[in-house]
């Protein structure tokens, strides 16, 4: 057990948790990449990427790299603004402007 995080490993009588069945894994990430992409790939800011990590420090279904909840890596799920914590965990997302000017892209203006 790790002294500094007491969530992170489970009592000696509970069994650790265990990975999602390789085809659970496969569903979450398709569904995980299809909302990435609906949301038009945008990632969280640098601030709220260290805050979901440091969440994920200390949940107890932390292992490594992987959520052994969902079975994601952490470092990409963490990222992805419309990827969510599969116990929800992690606060709403800032909203993010399409780009660092401000203004809009040009796929996201209505002119036809």
């Amino acid at each position: 057990m790790d002294p500094t995080n007491p969530n992170r490993n489970p009592s000696p009588s509970e069994p650790p948790p265990q990975p999602p069945s390789l085809a659970r894994q496969a569903w979450n990430l398709a569904r995980a990449l299809a909302d990435f992409v609906a949301d038009g790939c945008r990632t969280v800011s640098e601030p709220e990427y260290r805050q979901r990590l440091e969440i994920c420090d200390a949940c107890k279904y932390r292992r490594n790299t992987r959520c052994m909840k969902c079975g994601c890596r952490l470092a990409l799920k963490a990222r992805g603004r419309a990827f969510q914590c599969p116990i929800q965990a992690w606060p709403k997302p800032e909203q993010q402007l399409p780009s660092s000017t401000g203004e809009p892209l040009a796929s996201e203006t209505n002119d036809t």
